[in-house]
């Protein structure tokens, strides 16, 4: 059970910190920290800084404001460690410390930029799954034409039975109406065409469950959509396994990156583009802003009972700050209860899928 503090008003929630992991993160820890000095100037303190032995000089401690609280752990589970193994090897790491806070009612949420595999591996092992879930997913924001769209899974389940894609939608569909205001999420299955005969075998089952769903107050099932549906923004969530998730969210931010060095380099080639280019330069400024990875922060882990995010491991401090605002966004919002409510209110009908106790223990694809 989470604590009862976690279920108190926002007001309340807003004075307990947001515990960061100081190690987690290509360029950590001198960007976590300046992360958590930045969330404290931007009002999104406190925040609990969860620091290791030697990663934070006496100097760098007492340069510190006074939003921020150390919390020392014994070490760091590091980006090759192995995330089943760390999480039971590494019981005072960085990770675990941190998501005690939460499970303990010391902080509202937990962020790190470290090794996500082991972050979902250790939030099992601390935070325990949600009520009704059976595989806890990562679910991203991707831009589109028609506002941010909720792509899960983001690389937790890369092997996922129908069940779990069924799961992953009411799942999103919650993420969507609590952080993205969407009334009626409309919510999608990833394939290779819309037809009911494309896709996997596990895609037509999956399907088949959420049409059974029939019409329901918590989303609008569309069916299938296929890739290109991402960008154009044809729904509020898409719902794959993942490695397709995973790999579709790679591919848009090469492809985002790639045309922003396209049109730079066309822009710069003559005097006149040059000139076209200061002209247009506060409107691809705002284009570049609404593109940017770093402005979502994180992705939660959905179907834990604790608000956990996870930034990209190249993460800057600014990055890292839009992940400490998007953690205390989920927690106020009560994102994990809204996760086991939604699979409360909305049963799937039975599947030629049954689970066994064994399957619905069973780890994540770390």
């Amino acid at each position: 059970m989470i604590p009862a503090a976690l279920d108190a008003l926002p007001a309340a929630l807003d004075a307990l910190p947001v515990a960061l992991d100081a190690l987690g993160g290509d360029d950590a820890p001198r960007v976590t920290i300046e992360a958590a000095r930045m969330a404290c100037a931007r009002g999104l303190g406190p925040v609990a800084l969860v620091v290791a032995p030697g990663a934070l000089s006496a100097q760098a401690r007492a340069a510190l404001p006074a939003g921020v609280r150390v919390v020392e752990a014994a070490e760091a589970i590091a980006m090759g460690d192995s995330p089943a193994r760390a999480a039971r090897a590494k019981p005072h790491s960085t990770m675990h410390v941190g998501l005690r806070l939460v499970r303990d009612g010391e902080a509202c949420a937990f962020v790190t930029a470290g090794n996500s595999g082991a972050a979902l591996a250790v939030g099992l092992v601390t935070l325990r799954r949600a009520e009704g879930c059976e595989r806890p997913a990562i679910a991203s924001l991707m831009p589109s034409l028609r506002g941010p769209v909720v792509l899960l899974d983001m690389g937790a389940n890369v092997d996922c039975r129908p069940r779990h894609l069924a799961q992953f939608a009411l799942m999103g569909a919650a993420y969507a109406r609590a952080v993205g205001g969407v009334a009626r999420p409309r919510v999608g299955l990833l394939s290779n065409g819309q037809e009911p005969t494309k896709g996997t075998e596990a895609l037509r089952e999956a399907h088949a469950a959420l049409a059974a769903l029939g019409a329901r107050e918590e989303l609008e099932y569309v069916g299938f959509v296929e890739g290109r549906d991402l960008p154009l923004g044809s729904c509020d969530v898409v719902v794959t396994d993942g490695f397709v998730g995973n790999v579709a969210l790679k591919v848009s931010e090469g492809v985002v990156e790639a045309l922003s060095l396209r049109v730079r380099r066309a822009l710069e080639g003559r005097w006149w583009t040059r000139a076209l280019g200061a002209l247009l330069r506060v409107a691809l400024r705002g284009l570049r802003a609404e593109l940017d990875w770093r402005r979502v922060g994180g992705a939660p882990a959905l179907g834990l009972r604790g608000a956990v995010v996870i930034s990209h491991g190249s993460a800057d401090a600014e990055a890292l700050c839009a992940a400490v605002a998007r953690a205390r966004e989920c927690a106020r919002k009560d994102l994990p209860g809204r996760v086991s409510r939604a699979l409360a209110l909305a049963p799937l009908p039975p599947t030629a899928d049954p689970l066994s106790a064994r399957d619905r223990e069973a780890p994540l694809d770390l």
